[in-house]
């Protein structure tokens, strides 16, 4: 593959030198589209003040009379216009770029319909995909941040191809999701898109609230995520070939800041067992071995005593990815079809964190008689995982143990992870055998695995008939269904999880099934005024199966097989509802210039009592283009559109919440410890929606501003009961979150002329968050509790609230110290707020530069506010492994004083603290995994990041005529290349545990963010 890639940057190398000289009395050329370098037909060339003027053929060439100094005028539809000077050359190509300010052009919305931009009363914002496949990702929704104004994205730890976690407009859901649905060509995901192909996706509608959402029904409330894949449509006619080769190496980008001037011990003597790092200062003498390995050369022996500055970053490797898609277009006066592989091999900064992906993906499009069309789609999709990485502070996670790796612990020693002891058996190479939390984190990475194999295929089928120019009648099916299948190993003398063996296999499969119908009637009642109205039923299928069965204890050592183990448990959970629906829209016009939409659906859902089962919401919205109204030629305004719109969506719950469960857990009866009630009532979002969209001086300069408001309540969610009521909780409904905020989007067209191009696009928007309500008896709910935090919701308080252990306090808010100096804490988690992790606001600046055939992206992604409480500092500060330990190792630390300068330190009787501590005594005492203290490690999330960076070339025309290519370009890509700030300073605060809401708000133990730098080769043929 290697000498491939090489090959094919030698011939663009050699296309790079190649130039045209000549002289004609004609001038020729050919113009291309920006995008994807494709020709673009019927484009207008008109030599400027005149009439003489040609279109260019289906392979985008064009011939013109025109002398030295006269001015080429190209436009396009849906393209801006671009003038030229002819020189000396009698040859000019003319590369031409996407106008997004060209309002009138059609845009993919909810159900798939196509509407006119400008007619939209919501915020719809599209995202270029060009550089999703130049600058990519193995998770494509990574390849959002930045680029949309209002969205966050958060990544999970689990490694390579790791779940992203999208927010819009804020969190809101107490027991559900607060994510998107997701919508690939009328395809309703029951998750994401983090596997689908970039090279398979034509174009990225982000449909940011519930108001441009709510024909979707239940699962829209958080907005729609609308990706419309590739078809062939725009092809040229016959067979068109494109292949992409992207190769990409990542390095970790490690924050942590370790010491490295004290070793293995406690209160600075060295001990070859201890798992801190309070020993003395190094000196590089000799000391005691720690090898518990008989065999081991340096078993009894002594080594020198100084510091491994690397071996934290030793235990990383240079990750990967190279994906090879191939695409292929065979279109005919009838039929498109597409056919789409691309094959992604990536590799993690972990070692043996890998993953391969193959995507298949074929669509056709056919036109079976003048009025009957059809779609039809197949993508297979499926990805083996080597090792699904274990996240957080659980002792699965190898970050745990590496990162609190004793300071003079050589790599070599730890990297000789096993042995074979004298009774012939597998044993882990550790300073401290079967210490409860400790372990070697190379053995967990290769003794303690996760392999997994997911398989999905998205199916559609659909047929058009239109039965006279207004009116069609569309028939839908779309299938979403995944298998997977995983195992997880614990060897023998896997410390804490597992000393004696064991062994895991689970095995699931979903589907999700849509069918619809829908009806549709466009009419011009008369000049002025016209209707397009619709009208649908939708039926959805929904079942989960998921078998696990899981054994400790092996009778023979490390022979993985349930039968193998002393107490083998299964379990078994099944998952069925059905959600039947019927919905309608209109859109009424006048002069194409107000627009009146209304929407209405109501769905039955069988997760929800009888009384309650049907639930009706709609929404309606008003759209005028002031500027086809007006005249406004005179004034630098081009264009203006004001928009207001008001929604409502419902949604439902999940199923069995009706009944009290029973279920038979590892061989007995287990009875579902929360209540269910038997009125539950459908949740409702309701959402407000006002802007506007505006160009000025002749479209170089755009501005759009949404000011929202969505209030979510009626939420279905357990709370807890009394003790001795029998039962931990029950479910009812309440809450009341409020979300409001305002997004801008702004872009300008500084510099545009035939050589060289400049676009700025900046985005920002900022969210406020309020918790209005919860329950019936509840002005305050704990989410989710560990060691150092409860995730609180209370009424006045924002979702995400994070609550820990803190300082005592007296009246005037002084921090109280005991007789040793020591700062007194609180007794329980719930006592201190101490952390939120929303933004204040989020921001994109993006620049795009063209000179001639080169072009570069620059991707600047800026995240402003929120704080967390980092559970790894907790614990690795009292182990005395990071920097800031280092400070008072000899005592004199005065809490409030010279320490903590911010906090002012009294003892119990008002007077100021002047007892001196030494630096393992405090972190001692407010560090630690068990009972830390969550407001020492606040952390704030701000931080500015050079997000991607692109610099291509495009080979021109005038050459690739000569061969046997239509099409060449090269690029190269980075992305997260660095951080121009970063106010957590351990961490990325992006990536996080996992997806769910309660995951973030703490930092614990996240693998390293990683720097990306590649190359990006595609050709056409």
């Amino acid at each position: 593959m290697n000498k491939k890639i090489f090959s094919f940057l030698t011939l663009v190398c050699v296309l790079f030198s190649q130039g045209v000289l000549a002289q004609n009395s004609t001038v020729s050329g050919t113009v291309t589209s920006s995008s994807d370098n494709m020709p673009l037909p019927g484009v207008n060339v008109l030599v400027q003040g005149t009439t003489n003027g040609t279109q260019t053929d289906f392979d985008g060439n064009y011939t013109i009379s025109a002398s030295t100094g006269d001015v080429l005028v190209f436009s396009y539809l849906g393209m801006k216009q671009q003038t030229v000077t002819v020189g000396s050359s009698s040859t000019v190509n003319v590369i031409m770029e996407e106008d997004a300010s060209q309002l009138d052009e059609v845009v993919v919305t909810a159900l798939g319909l196509e509407r006119q931009s400008k007619s939209l009363s919501y915020s719809n914002q599209q995202v270029e995909t060009d550089e999703l496949t130049k600058a990519r990702s193995v998770n494509v929704l990574e390849g959002l941040s930045g680029k949309v104004a209002g969205i966050s994205v958060t990544r999970s730890a689990s490694g390579v191809g790791a779940p992203t976690k999208v927010v819009m407009r804020g969190n809101r859901s107490i027991g559900g999701s607060s994510q998107p649905l997701y919508v690939v060509d009328g395809i309703l995901l029951s998750g994401d898109i983090n596997n689908i192909s970039p090279d398979d996706i034509q174009e990225i509608s982000v449909l940011r609230g519930a108001n441009a959402a709510a024909l979707y029904g239940s699962r829209a409330s958080n907005g729609a995520i609308v990706i419309t894949t590739k078809s062939g449509k725009g092809a040229k006619s016959g067979v068109s070939t494109t292949i992409g080769f992207a190769s990409t190496i990542s390095t970790p980008i490690n924050l942590l800041k370790l010491q490295n001037e004290y070793g293995q011990g406690a209160g600075g003597s060295y001990s070859e067992v201890a798992t801190t790092s309070w020993g003395p200062r190094f000196d590089g003498s000799q000391v005691a071995h720690w090898s518990n390995n008989p065999e081991n050369p340096n078993f009894g022996s002594t080594y020198a005593y100084e510091a491994q500055p690397d071996n934290v970053n030793d235990f990383f490797a240079t990750g990967h990815e190279l994906a090879t898609n191939l695409g292929v277009n065979m279109n005919s006066e009838k039929s498109n079809v597409f056919l789409g592989y691309t094959f992604t091999d990536a590799g993690g900064i972990v070692p043996g964190n890998n993953l391969d992906r193959h995507s298949i993906n074929i669509r056709v499009n056919s036109n079976i008689t003048d009025k009957l069309t059809v779609d039809a789609k197949v993508n297979y999709i499926r990805d083996n995982f080597s090792n699904f990485l274990a996240t957080g502070e659980g002792f699965d996670n190898p970050m745990r143990y590496l990162y609190k790796i004793p300071r003079n612990i050589r790599t070599e020693d730890f990297q000789d992870f096993q042995f074979i002891n004298p009774e012939g058996k597998l044993r882990q190479h550790y300073f401290l055998p079967q210490f409860n939390g400790g372990g070697n984190p190379y053995w967990t990475i290769n003794n303690r695995t996760n392999p997994r194999l997911n398989e999905q295929v998205l199916g559609l089928l659909s047929f058009k008939y239109q039965v006279n120019d207004d009116l069609s009648v569309l028939l839908r099916s779309a299938l979403d269904r995944t298998s997977a299948s995983q195992e997880t190993f614990w060897y023998n003398d896997t410390y804490t999880v597992a000393q004696f063996g064991q062994y895991q296999k689970v095995a699931s499969n979903q589907y999700d099934w849509n069918n619809d119908v829908l009806v549709n009637y466009k009419k011009q009642i008369s000049d002025d005024f016209k209707i397009d109205v619709s009208a649908g039923a939708n039926q959805r299928i929904f079942e989960r199966n998921r078998l696990q069965g899981q054994g400790n204890n092996f009778t023979i050592e490390n022979f993985f097989a349930l039968s193998n183990t002393q107490q083998p448990l299964a379990t078994e959970e099944l998952e069925r509802f059905e959600v039947q629906s019927v919905y309608g829209l209109a859109e009424f016009s006048y002069k194409n210039a107000i627009f009146l939409n209304a929407t209405a659906r109501n769905d039955w859902s069988s997760t929800l009592p009888e009384a309650n089962r049907s639930y009706f919401y709609p929404s309606v919205g008003l759209t005028a283009v002031v500027s086809d109204l007006v005249d406004v030629s005179s004034t630098p305004l081009s264009f203006l559109k004001l928009r207001a719109n008001w929604a409502e969506v419902g949604n439902d719950t999940d199923a069995f919440s009706l009944s009290r469960r029973a279920d038979i857990r590892f061989g007995s009866l287990d009875i579902n410890p929360t209540q269910p009630n038997a009125d539950l009532r459908p949740e409702s979002t309701q959402s407000l929606e006002l802007g506007f969209d505006s160009r000025f001086f002749e479209n170089r300069l755009r501005f759009d501003l949404t000011y929202y408001k969505t209030n979510t309540f009626d939420q279905i969610f357990a709370t807890p009961t009394p003790v001795g009521s029998g039962i931990a909780s029950r479910f009812q409904n309440g809450g009341d979150i409020q979300n409001r905020g305002f997004e801008i989007v702004l872009g300008g067209t500084l510099i545009d002329n035939p050589d060289f191009s400049w676009d700025l696009d900046l985005n920002w928007a900022r969210n406020v968050n309020e918790v209005l309500a919860i329950a019936d008896g509840f002005d305050r709910l704990t989410v989710n509790s560990d060691f150092i935090r409860d995730y609180v919701l209370e009424v006045g308080g924002q979702f995400g609230d994070i609550y820990s252990r803190g300082y005592e306090r007296n009246a005037n808010g002084d921090v109280i110290v005991d007789a040793f100096g020591l700062p007194i804490i609180t007794p329980g988690r719930d006592a201190v707020k101490v952390a939120n992790f929303n933004p204040d606001w989020l921001g994109g600046i993006r620049n795009s530069f063209r000179y001639k055939n080169f072009n570069a992206s620059v991707l600047i992604d800026i995240r402003q506010g929120g704080s967390v409480t980092s559970f790894s500092e907790a614990i690795l500060a009292r182990d005395g492994v990071l920097d800031y330990t280092t400070e008072g190792r000899d005592g004199g630390l005065v809490f409030g004083d010279n320490f903590f300068s911010g906090q002012n330190a009294v003892f119990a009787d008002g007077t100021p603290n002047n007892i001196a501590v030494t630096a393992e005594d405090f972190w001692n005492r407010v560090g630690g995994r068990n009972t830390p203290v969550g407001e020492a490690f606040v952390r704030e999330l701000s931080n500015v990041r050079l997000r991607e960076l692109v610099i291509g070339y495009s080979v021109p025309q005038s050459f690739l005529s000569k061969t046997f290519l239509t099409s060449a370009n090269v690029s190269l890509v980075g992305r997260n290349l660095f951080f121009f700030s970063n106010a957590a300073e351990n961490f990325d605060p992006e990536v996080v545990g996992g997806t769910a809401n309660d995951q973030e708000g703490r930092e614990s133990f996240a693998l390293p963010t990683t720097r990306n730098i590649g190359v990006s080769i595609n050709l056409g043929f």
